[in-house]
């Protein structure tokens, strides 16, 4: 169902405390990217980014070429023809194929590294995108999902998400016994699958076992290495997970885009997803301030309702966060309001997270509680606002230090990554707005100057570069050139009118 609008963005927030009624996922495309903004009860909680003429890596399937072997931290290396390889950890290796695309027999459940060689194909699923100068993340435990299931050719089982009811567990997997007959491999049922019917378990259960028959296929004969399967689009993938299991709406600016996810999820799917398109001449991500978020997520300090603030500070080896009662003072006692400050703050800890897609080890310093019954109440908070976070989580008790460990698995990059790039004049020490972000700045300047005149664009080394590797992509007005300047500040650039002759002259020199 597609709609129109031309409003405006709800000023309605989440109060403390509120439970969450609805998910509001934007969309937006331009040049070089698709940006996915979501929003619960008016607040910006996640966003996504992937080019929009790649797409994303992870769900990706590929022949891969083994390139390394490292037996002495039980890895090694894969090369699935991207810049750097992939990694692949024992641990996360599965039954490998033989020379006729057949896994081999269930009775070898661990394979070792040591049964890859040098030079030989094995196909892949990238679990995690690259991240600095590590590559993607690999497994052999190979995994198809769909709307309501998840098919995994390597073994022969049926199960359900551990987030559905105990009731609507046993139905599941019931009626896919009933089912798998002789299909191959395992199903297990999402939480998105709750409520569904047989014939719509059917049909994707046919629909998952056909892709894996023409996967196998396609393997036959195909280069190593090489893509053999790549997920779905961003859009797609983000309405799936998001909005089939919850009351939501998406709201998009691209008319091809709705479409494109109609169609996608509509195949196995009869719910009826919520879809407008918005028309207001103000952009879209403008109107409900997603970038003004963003902008606010990249600095460490974040305020409290309260007059409390936490603050987030990243490091190679873990995500320390510090929790400070500011300027709140509360009315009772000490200890009252630092119980009061410390669970406003894991709220908000919680939405950091999500929002700056931080993972690995994370160490909370909490205000320090005296009583039990105030650390253990924290605790319990904590973990039912981890809930709306569908990444993985490992959480422990508050130490007594105040201080709460947990784990958080990340799979795309973290914010940080996605919205700043390093400086190329301090090697890395400082970080300046992303090579696509100033050239999106630049492209917008120039579509609103006069097109009668030419124009010359002095830019830094570094943006010029990054500029003619994706000119295809840019769109670039037949009036404007790029000139390379040697710059101090490599996010500076200026818009200068020149004449004919000197337009022809930097052209040419190019």
């Amino acid at each position: 169902m597609i709609t129109g609008t031309g409003g405006t963005a709800s000023d309605s927030g989440a109060f403390f405390g509120e439970k969450i009624m609805e998910k509001l996922l934007l969309a937006t495309r331009d040049r070089l990217n698709t940006r996915l903004a979501l929003m619960e009860d008016g607040r910006l909680v996640e966003y996504f980014q992937e080019p929009t003429h790649l797409g994303g890596l992870v769900g990706n399937l590929y022949m891969g070429k083994v390139s390394r072997i490292l037996p002495g931290v039980d890895s090694g290396f894969i090369d699935i023809g991207l810049d750097r390889d992939g990694f692949l950890f024992e641990g996360d290796m599965g039954p490998l194929l033989d020379d006729e695309f057949k896994f081999e027999p269930q009775s070898r459940n661990h394979p070792v590294i040591e049964d890859l060689r040098v030079g030989e194909p094995v196909l892949v699923q990238v679990t995690k995108e690259p991240l600095g100068q590590k590559g993607p993340r690999l497994t052999t435990q190979i995994s198809i999902p769909g709307n309501y299931l998840v098919y995994m050719p390597q073994t022969n089982r049926v199960g359900a998400s551990k987030k559905l009811s105990d009731s609507e567990r046993q139905r599941l997997k019931k009626t896919m016994a009933e089912l798998k007959g002789d299909f191959q491999g395992s199903f297990i049922a999402r939480t998105a699958a709750e409520g569904a019917s047989r014939e719509e378990l059917a049909a994707e259960m046919q629909q998952l076992a056909e892709l894996w028959s023409f996967l196998t296929l396609k393997m036959d004969g195909a280069p190593c290495p090489s893509l053999i399967h790549q997920e779905a689009d961003l859009a797609t993938k983000s309405v799936r997970e998001i909005l089939l299991r919850s009351e939501g709406e998406l709201i998009t600016d691209d008319e091809e885009l709705s479409e494109k996810v109609l169609e996608s999820i509509h195949t196995v799917h009869d719910k009826d997803i919520r879809i407008t398109l918005w028309k207001n001449k103000q952009d879209l991500f403008r109107e409900y301030k997603i970038d003004e978020e963003l902008e606010n997520a990249l600095r460490p300090r974040v305020w409290l309702k309260s007059g409390g603030c936490i603050v987030v500070q990243p490091t190679e080896a873990l995500v320390a966060i510090d929790v400070n009662s500011g300027r709140f003072v509360g009315k009772r006692s000490l200890e009252d309001t630092a119980f009061k400050t410390n669970v406003e703050a894991a709220e908000e800890v919680v939405r950091q997270l999500r929002l700056r897609n931080l993972g690995g080890i994370i160490v909370i310093d909490f205000i320090d509680m005296t009583e039990k019954g105030h650390r253990d109440a924290l605790l319990s908070k904590f973990q039912e606002f981890l809930k709306n976070d569908k990444a993985k989580s490992r959480i422990l008790k508050i130490s007594e230090f105040g201080l709460v460990e947990m784990t958080r698995k990340r799979t795309h990059r973290p914010l940080d990554k996605l919205l700043t790039a390093p400086c190329p004049c301090c090697e890395g020490k400082g970080r300046i707005p992303a090579p696509w972000k100033i050239a999106e700045a630049i492209l917008g300047q120039l579509s609103k100057i006069t097109r009668n005149k030419k124009y010359k664009v002095t830019v830094s080394t570094h943006l010029y570069r990054f500029i003619e590797e994706n000119r295809e992509h840019l769109d670039i007005p037949p009036f404007a050139v790029f000139e390379e300047v040697k710059m101090r500040d490599p996010s500076r650039f200026e818009i200068l009118p020149v004449d004919e002759k000197a337009f022809q002259k930097i052209a040419e020199h190019k």
